[in-house]
């Protein structure tokens, strides 16, 4: 029977259940056992935050029983422009316009915002997806970055250490690559993935963004993947996160 306090280590919310079996989002979950269409060992529960124990309680969702999903793990190169979510109120394009018509409900690990392209992981394995988020993990990215001037040699330094931001976030040490011989495009290195982070470090330098892509999260490379294509990961490639 579900209880509405946490009581083994096993538990965990109705809401993050659904989302772990890959079903919803924990959003779309919440509205779907409010409306009451989830059951729990045959009883109707309306609250997200009952908790249960996947291992010995039983879920059902419109009468269906529910069960574990395959695991899905994509790599998608996303284009400028589209937005980082499976739908948008304003109409905008989004990551879910390119995936296949019915596919089971995944979800991107971090987020690009829509000026920046490139590297973007997608998948319904909550576990894995907090491993490649997580800050204690230190999952590298690395990005291209071409800036509005020519990076001097103080500046790259500057972010090459630690530094702190204006609204006093504190940031580990970067690596910085010169990729052109005009010094406008360089390729940096880091392992936080603070809002906007890339950006506002450029920003307290004195220099502007002009493009940023992201080329790779750990092990994991765009490589040759097309704008707007997806891949699966290889087994190498998750394992490689940990």
């Amino acid at each position: 029977m579900p209880s509405r306090a946490r009581q083994g280590k096993n538990q965990i919310t109705l809401a993050r259940a659904l989302s772990k079996l890959g079903i919803a989002s924990r959003s779309q979950a919440a509205e779907l056992i409010k409306r009451g269409k989830v059951r729990v060992d045959g009883k109707a529960i309306r609250s997200p935050n009952v908790w249960i124990d996947l291992k010995k309680e039983r879920i059902a969702l419109n009468g269906n029983l529910l069960r574990s999903e395959q695991k899905i793990y994509f790599a998608f190169n996303k284009p400028l422009g589209v937005v980082t979510t499976r739908s948008d109120e304003l109409g905008r394009k989004t990551v879910d316009d390119f995936l296949p018509k019915g596919l089971q409900y995944i979800f991107p690990i971090g987020r690009l915002d829509k000026d920046t392209s490139g590297l973007l992981l997608l998948t319904n394995d909550t576990r894995f997806g907090e491993r490649v988020t997580n800050p204690i993990e230190k999952v590298s990215k690395t990005y291209e970055v071409r800036l509005n001037k020519p990076l001097r040699i103080s500046d790259q330094q500057t972010l090459e250490s630690p530094m702190k931001l204006d609204d006093g976030t504190e940031l580990k040490s970067a690596v910085v690559d010169m990729i052109s011989s005009d010094k406008v495009s360089c390729q940096i290195t880091i392992h936080e993935g603070k809002n906007r982070q890339l950006r506002r470090m450029f920003e307290k330098v004195g220099y502007d963004v002009v493009a940023l892509k992201r080329l790779s999260i750990g092990l994991i490379k765009l490589g040759n993947l097309k704008e707007g294509e997806h891949r699966p990961l290889t087994t190498k490639e998750r394992a490689s996160i940990g």
